[in-house]
């Protein structure tokens, strides 16, 4: 009997520190353009060239998402992937051509680390998510 009393305490245990560890439901909501994103990130909003804008939120999938202006009306949303915890960060600078904008967006991923995604000027390509270290980031 001891036994059995020791087993469902055993369990018991197992079961409480699964429910502690598991993260909590996060509270969506739903953008312009209708994105549903995690409230607690908010939208992250980036000012570029021209006038244009771009705005940046962790989805519901936390996956980062995006959507921009062209002469002023917005595109759809799209999905620039990751799997991350925190706010988007979106820092630019013009390259050394001086005639592009180049974008660096970085969040905290679930391993703790901030990783980054960068496009090296408009109308480019991502590139993929890589993890930041000390020193590293846009020049």
């Amino acid at each position: 009997m001891k036994r059995v009393k020791a087993a469902i305490v055993a369990a018991g245990v197992v079961a409480g520190l699964a429910v502690a560890v598991a993260p909590a439901q996060a509270s969506t909501c739903t953008t312009e353009g209708g994105g549903v994103y995690i409230c607690e990130y908010g939208i992250t909003n980036h000012q570029l060239l021209r006038g244009e804008k771009e705005q940046f939120v962790v989805g519901s999938d936390y996956a980062v998402w995006t959507r921009w202006t062209t002469g002023g009306k917005w595109s759809s949303w799209a999905s620039l992937g990751g799997n991350v915890r925190s706010r988007v960060e979106a820092v630019h600078a013009y390259t050394n051509r001086g005639t592009d904008l180049e974008t660096q967006i970085s969040a905290q991923g679930t391993d703790g680390n901030q990783w980054a995604r960068l496009r090296p000027g408009l109308g480019q390509a991502w590139t993929p998510w890589r993890a930041l270290v000390d020193g590293d980031g846009p020049e």
